[in-house]
């Protein structure tokens, strides 16, 4: 009996030492653990930083850009609407001067002058028509250019 009791005590001593045994082993790997999971987390606001930061510079490059496109936008529309111009003058001059032809081979003619003012007329009809048609080209260009920018 005292045999037996003894190997019970040392197998108890055994299971005792087992456990405690697992226990330190357990403790280190929780300790390992959370020394792991604060360094992520430390990496996560590192990454988190990171991410807010180029978020902020696209969005004042977006800006730039879209500044620099208004801009590109004016340049051509005003390059445009002088060219347009120039040529609209261009066709008036000669106009102009296909008329003083005119008026010069019929001046006494009362038949020159109602050609004249048709011809003025029809003129001035053809400058707003293209004025007109200029305004509704540059209206569609910037729709265009605004559903492009969104």
């Amino acid at each position: 009996l005292d045999e037996t009791v003894v190997s019970c005590e040392k197998a108890q001593e055994n299971m005792k030492q087992r456990h405690e045994n697992e226990m330190h082993t357990l403790e280190k790997q929780i300790s390992d653990l959370k020394n792991e999971i604060a360094e992520l987390q430390g990496q996560a606001a590192v990454l988190k930083e990171a991410h807010h930061e180029a978020t902020r510079r696209h969005e004042e490059e977006k800006k730039q850009l879209q500044v620099k496109l208004e801009e590109e936008k004016t340049h051509l529309q005003e390059k445009l609407r002088l060219e347009h111009e120039m040529e609209l003058k261009a066709r008036l001059t000669q106009a102009q001067a296909s008329f003083e032809r005119e008026r010069e081979g019929l001046q006494s003619s009362v038949w020159t002058e109602e050609k004249v003012r048709g011809l003025t007329q029809e003129l001035e009809q053809f400058h707003q028509e293209q004025l007109t048609s200029l305004v509704e080209k540059h209206t569609l260009e910037k729709e265009e250019l605004r559903k492009e920018l969104l």
